[in-house]
């Protein structure tokens, strides 16, 4: 009788066949659909792999929305205009976003809103590349003026609903990693993008080249939006006295409440609003400076935006480690603490070379502040409140984003230029000293774990 060994010498032995052709291009189609359209994944993952895919799509039209002004310009519009561009939105958002918070406020479902109100502002761009089909120059770049300013209304529902979204749809936890992904991917889209459409740009006729940068823009946004549409977002939670009728002294005795009985929402908003002041003084002198003062090319501004757009993707990723390691508070004061430094070394050193060391050096910061930043602002909102929370939030600072650049434009004027950037950036290295001498005491995601 036979052992078991001369049994198996005997017994034929199979050959693992090769992956043929068809079955390697198989599995790969299904890695591919993978990333497209995510399968067996947990609601939190599911959401944030949609997450991650839906913001590469609409960075491209934010790629194509970075030559509004020029595309203005070279249909008609007036430097005047091309002013309203920058201001009229915050003041319509000063207008929209508290009452839009209280709106989707009383609502358990607001993906719907969200979701048309991003709808209708997106569609605006199809019409903005259509335009000149229809109205001749110079008629054609004021309409392009007026058309982008009316799709900032919606664009402010929509962000509003948006923000408290993600904090229903994020896991605290998880808030850091996310944000940071989702800022280094939109990063090097438009920056990559951005690049690409200004050779493009350059090299086909106009209005045509325009007018192909949008359509693409456009649809990848419209791909954007068919991800979020798939999210799987639970009912908000709704107080009952969310469900009163929304009129002026409501709005008004809502925003009171939300400073009386949440104190860290208080500081916050001050602490933010400080901070801001200044940079937003200065946020329109940057260009006139590099160009008037210091003879900019249109190559040197290109350089500094890329640098801009390039060394946030480096900061992010170190950033969200950070955090995870400190917490967001920690993260905040930091680097909260240095942003005003930016404006006075660009100030104080009047060479174009040098500056861009210095936008390379803000980009590695400046992810901090987002990191350590919103997610301490969703933090200090109530649930049930947020989205009134933070339309109070928005419509505050769009005071100041709306007032101070005019102050600012008007001081470079009468005192130059250099004196303005330096002010603005001690304002503003000032106001940031409030997050460290009056500190929020809402945990972090740090806190939370260890307790």
């Amino acid at each position: 009788m036979r052992d078991n060994a001369s049994m198996n010498i005997l017994k034929p032995r199979s050959n693992p066949q090769r992956p043929t052709p068809v079955r390697r291009l198989l599995a790969q189609i299904g890695r591919v659909r993978d990333i497209i359209a995510p399968t067996g994944l947990s609601g939190a993952e599911y959401n944030a792999r949609y997450l991650e895919i839906e913001v590469f799509w609409a960075a491209l039209l934010s790629a194509a929305a970075a030559f509004n002004a020029a595309y203005a310009l070279r249909l008609g519009a007036t430097n005047a205009e091309i002013g309203l561009l920058s201001s009229i939105p915050a003041l319509l958002a000063l207008l929209i976003t508290i009452p839009a918070g209280q709106f989707l406020n009383r609502r358990a479902r607001r993906m719907p809103w969200v979701v048309g109100s991003l709808t209708l502002a997106r569609l605006g761009y199809l019409a903005v590349a259509l335009i000149p089909f229809f109205v001749p120059t110079p008629t054609a770049g004021s309409l392009v003026i007026w058309a982008l300013i009316v799709l900032s209304a919606p664009a402010s529902v929509f962000g509003v609903g948006w923000n408290s979204m993600l904090a229903d749809v994020v896991p605290e936890a998880k808030r850091a990693r996310l944000f940071a992904a989702r800022n280094i991917i939109s990063a090097a889209v438009i920056t990559g993008g951005a690049f690409l459409a200004a050779r493009w740009l350059a090299i086909t006729v106009f209005p045509i080249n325009y007018q192909a940068v949008y359509l693409i823009g456009f649809a990848g946004a419209a791909i954007s939006t068919l991800y979020i549409t798939r999210m799987r977002v639970p009912d908000s939670v709704v107080a009952p006295a969310a469900t009163q009728r929304i009129t002026p002294g409501a709005l008004i005795a809502g925003a009171r409440d939300a400073f009386r009985q949440q104190p860290d929402f208080t500081k916050i908003v001050v602490s933010t609003l400080a901070h801001g002041m200044g940079l937003w003084m200065i946020g329109p002198v940057y260009v006139l400076y590099y160009v008037r003062q210091l003879s900019a090319s249109d190559s040197w501004i290109g350089a500094n935006a890329m640098i801009a757009n390039l060394t946030p993707v480096i900061g992010y990723t170190i950033w969200q480690r950070v955090v995870a390691r400190r917490g967001e508070n920690w993260v905040l004061r930091l680097t909260i603490s240095l942003i005003g430094l930016y404006p006075i070394l660009v100030g104080l050193t009047p060479n174009l070379t040098i500056i861009l060391v210095w936008t390379a050096l803000q980009g590695l910061i400046a992810p901090g502040v987002n990191l350590g930043h919103f997610p301490m602002l969703l933090k200090v909102c109530p649930a049930e409140g947020r989205p009134l929370f933070l339309g109070i939030y928005t419509t505050i600072m769009n005071i100041g984003a709306f007032v101070m650049p005019l102050v600012g434009v008007g001081l470079a004027d009468r005192v130059g230029f250099m004196p303005v950037l330096i002010a603005g950036g001690a304002m503003c290295l000032l106001g940031s000293s409030l997050f460290r001498w009056w500190p929020l005491k809402t945990a972090d995601s740090l806190a939370a774990r260890q307790g």
